[in-house]
């Protein structure tokens, strides 16, 4: 089954996690001059307009993106935290100038530098065409239209010999929960040392738990789990937050969202919403 079109929900709260913690990420595994390996599993089109037809028909970036402001989330904050908010400020910003919002193959792209690769995959057909038109001629770049599922094991470990991996699927089907967590643990026992960024939405906390759980009882070393929830859990319709469990983050990140992710959640939702950073594994 291939509905999912990101395009509707592009710019949206779990997008401000999600490329929070990937801009920090690539970021601190760019301070080192050695080549950098990033491959996204599931890339979707790697640009949205939020003026289309799709992003206007959900207007999820209003209470997102475009709600977000970040000279009130940094003022009086911690350097360190304040420097994340601004990288992911300064990532998206000029995108937004154009009434746009990148996804993370652009993000990854603009983060990234010349002697890095970029490996992205994608199985829908029409959301494939979009992404190499996005990518375009950047030689960093390969797209391939597959199943990231299937291709990810294969790719690792990468000549580049240090790996970031963002699954991030779109949770459609009912074994994507299952199937994340076999990816994951098997990055893992592929490269211990590749940087395993997974997002997932909460939309059923059973299902979110349980795959909790299962990613826990494979023991991937040094596993936490980052969380912003705009609403409290229920058992209806709607996705209430999201979340990202992160095998192997830099030492600075955990500390820097326990002090942006309390701003945000105000921000985005005052009363209602919450939050969590929460190590799952030792190193």
């Amino acid at each position: 089954m291939l509905s999912y079109r990101h395009a509707f929900h592009a710019g949206n709260v779990a997008d401000i996690l999600k490329h929070l913690v990937l801009v920090n990420t690539l970021h601190y595994a760019t301070r080192k001059d050695a080549p950098l390996f990033y491959l996204d599993t599931h890339a979707g089109a790697g640009c949205y307009a939020l003026n289309g037809d799709m992003a206007r028909k959900t207007g999820e970036a209003a209470a997102g993106i475009l709600a977000l402001d970040f000279t009130a989330l940094t003022k009086g904050l911690a350097p360190e935290s304040a420097d994340a908010l601004n990288r992911y400020q300064q990532a998206v910003t000029p995108f937004l100038a154009g009434q746009l919002y990148p996804g993370s193959p652009l993000l990854a792209a603009s983060v990234l530098r010349q002697q890095d690769h970029l490996h992205l995959c994608e199985l829908h057909p029409a959301d494939f065409a979009i992404l190499q038109s996005n990518t375009g001629p950047d030689r960093r770049i390969t797209c391939e239209q597959t199943d990231g599922y299937q291709r990810a094991p294969a790719l690792l470990p990468p000549v580049q010999k240090r790996a970031v991996v963002l699954i991030d699927p779109s949770y459609e089907r009912d074994d994507d929960y299952r199937l994340v967590v076999k990816l994951a643990a098997e990055i893992h026992r592929r490269m211990a040392s590749a940087q395993v960024l997974l997002w997932y939405p909460v939309v059923r906390r059973h299902a979110v738990e349980y795959m909790i759980t299962s990613l826990v009882h494979k023991q991937p070393r040094d596993l936490w789990r980052f969380e912003l929830d705009i609403r409290p859990d229920t058992d209806g319709q709607g996705m209430t937050g999201s979340g990202m469990l992160v095998i192997n983050p830099p030492w600075t990140l955990p500390g820097q969202l326990e002090r942006c992710l309390p701003r945000l959640q105000l921000q985005l939702q005052e009363t209602d919403g919450y939050w969590r950073v929460e190590r799952l594994t030792g190193e």
